[in-house]
């Protein structure tokens, strides 16, 4: 799969050790299920950028959190 490519990849680390890392993780259906905001990187990479550069500006407009005393 693309994701074990890239983690093989990125770690400099053999298959095994990829899928290790990978079994490690939350499902994707649970990450997703808890995230905010999606963001897909299956397309040319301007989009991922534009798409980026929108949810940025959106996070940009939302008010300061306040920290709870």
């Amino acid at each position: 799969s693309l994701q074990l490519a890239r983690v093989m990849l990125r770690d400099g680390v053999d298959r095994g050790q990829a899928l290790a890392a990978l079994a490690a993780q939350a499902s994707r259906e649970a990450r997703l299920a808890a995230a905010d905001d999606v963001l897909t990187n299956d397309g040319p990479v301007e989009a991922l950028h534009a798409a980026v550069a929108r949810l940025d500006q959106c996070y940009r407009l939302l008010p300061p959190r306040q920290d709870p005393d």
